[in-house]
């Protein structure tokens, strides 16, 4: 177990949870520079003559399946965007980047925004360990469900009616062209971003009028995971020592975000969000929100705290 406690900073206030009593956001009130909230991959297959006939075919594959969020407010025919959007079906592990459209039994599919203003995001799966594993399965619809029929397939023990379906899935889509599109847009992918501990890669940026990133490889590995499930799974009497460790993580990041190395804050925010563990809730607020306003991606420190909202601890 952890021995030796972190030197204070500034951030020491934030160790306790947020109190139960602070006041709610009022939604309403909310206003986010971004307007259009509404991804287009999402319409585009909506509106498409295979919505239906596929829907109906994944739900043989698989009961717990569902479009969601943006579906469900294409489908209802109502107009909506902004917050109302954003925050549609949205749950507690929807990091502000993700718009989670369709659920399944080995987890979710979200849009990914890397900023607010993203007009072409990429999909993610999510799946449902205790700490989930983000992962890039490509940038259409099209490409989730090829997704969804791979985890139905290698994860699960399925009878002939479920073989038959996602056989009749992947017959419609074009089982090649969807396995050479996602590749491309996960080679795509993997250039642009720095590798995250478990997210779809992170857009760091550089410096200005340079190549250096904004992101600093650690030469240390700092086992974050590990203390998140050390966290989970010890008693209180321990839950101290290791959320002491968690701060002087912060603290690194707080030096390097002084150096403008602002990616290690996102990642870090990344992780610990995902975690979701009510004994750290102010310390994913603080290193994410600033970690955002750094980058400039305000609308993501609302939908931040909207989220932060829904967990109920």
């Amino acid at each position: 177990m952890v021995k030796r406690q972190p030197k204070k900073r500034k951030h020491e206030q934030c160790k306790e949870n947020v109190s139960p009593q602070k006041k709610r956001m009022n939604r309403e009130e909310v206003k986010l520079v971004e307007k259009d909230w509404m991804p287009a991959a999402a319409v585009e297959f909506f509106k498409s003559e295979k919505f239906e006939s596929l829907e109906k075919i994944m739900k043989l594959a698989d009961k717990n399946m569902s479009f969601i969020g943006p579906f469900r407010v294409l489908r209802e025919g109502v107009e909506v965007n902004g917050v109302e959007l954003i925050m549609t079906d949205r749950d507690e592990t929807d990091l502000p980047e993700m718009q989670t459209f369709l659920k399944c039994s080995h987890g979710k599919f979200s849009f990914w925004r890397d900023t607010p203003s993203e007009k072409n995001p990429v999909i993610v799966f999510s799946d449902i360990q205790g700490i989930p594993v983000v992962t890039v399965v490509g940038n259409t619809v099209e490409h989730a469900i090829y997704g969804f029929c791979n985890k139905i397939s290698k994860l699960q023990d399925n009878s002939k009616e479920v073989k038959s379906a996602i056989a009749e899935i992947l017959g419609l889509l074009g089982a090649q062209k969807m396995e050479k599109e996602a590749n491309q847009v996960m080679k795509k992918r993997k250039k642009e971003t720095i590798t995250g501990v478990l997210g779809p890669g992170l857009l760091v940026g550089d410096f200005p009028n340079t190549n250096k990133s904004r992101y600093r490889v650690v030469s240390k590995e700092s086992n974050i995971e590990n203390l998140l499930r050390c966290l989970s799974n010890t008693g209180k009497q321990h839950q101290d020592a290791v959320i002491g460790e968690i701060d002087e993580l912060m603290n690194n990041v707080m030096m390097y975000n002084d150096e403008g190395f602002y990616g290690n804050g996102l990642e870090l925010g990344h992780v610990l969000f995902l975690s979701n563990q009510s004994s750290i809730s102010n310390q994913v607020l603080l290193v994410l929100t600033t970690a955002y306003n750094l980058y400039g991606r305000t609308d993501f420190v609302n939908i931040l705290e909207l989220s932060m909202e829904l967990r109920d601890h």
